[in-house]
């Protein structure tokens, strides 16, 4: 993870809130890789210049200021059976920003809109999207509202897969209705080869038959 000592405290103390997870300077010395001593002394002149504030001895958080530092980007799908067209997509949208957030589709709303059980849980999936270089956080999306995930994450940029089933000026509406117009939306290329699930799933399914 690349950038100022400022900004990786920043989109770390971002990524645990959408986590629910403690930011410290033990915690950030640990996932930086960096002597406890500095983080200390730069969390003290973020919290100084109201990037951060103290919620308890244990703990700190990202202000409203703080926020505005960073840019978030925010991405979604079903990311059942990992693939380089998946590897692209996270590359392409983490280049629009600081931070990427992956929303994962639910069990439920995959059965909905594949027609099918997923492979894999919305749990397992989740963690292993988390584990993916480009990713600095996953979060399994909401049930029912998309607009419920996107008022969560607050991102500045919706990063949409080439071939997700959404509109944009239908999204754009929605953002508009709910205030949220400031975010953009940016519609990502297709990997080249155009490997998708579905095709990968097919593959396997007649190779086994064929066995």
């Amino acid at each position: 993870m690349t950038g100022s000592i400022d900004n990786l405290i920043l989109r770390h103390a971002y990524c645990d809130t959408l986590v629910e997870r403690k930011t410290n300077s033990i915690n950030l010395a640990r996932r930086l890789e960096l002597p406890v001593k500095i983080i200390q002394e730069t969390v003290k002149e973020l919290i100084k210049n109201g990037s951060l504030a103290k919620k308890d001895e244990d703990n700190i958080s990202l202000t409203e200021f703080g926020r505005k530092q960073i840019s978030v980007v925010m991405t979604g799908g079903v990311f059942d059976l990992i693939h380089i067209g998946h590897i692209f997509t996270l590359k392409q949208a983490k280049l629009l920003g600081d931070v990427l957030v992956v929303v994962i589709t639910t069990d439920n709303n995959v059965r909905k809109l594949k027609k099918r059980e997923p492979t894999n849980s919305q749990r397992d999936r989740a963690q292993v999207i988390a584990h993916i270089k480009d990713v600095d956080v996953a979060v399994i999306g909401n049930e029912g509202d998309f607009i419920l995930t996107v008022k969560q994450i607050m991102p500045d940029i919706i990063a949409l897969g080439y071939d997700q089933k959404f509109n944009e000026e239908d999204l754009m509406n929605k953002l508009r209705e709910n205030k949220l117009e400031h975010i953009k939306i940016i519609r990502l290329n297709q990997y080249v080869p155009g490997k998708s699930t579905s095709k990968i799933m097919q593959e396997i399914i007649q190779k086994n038959i064929r066995m």
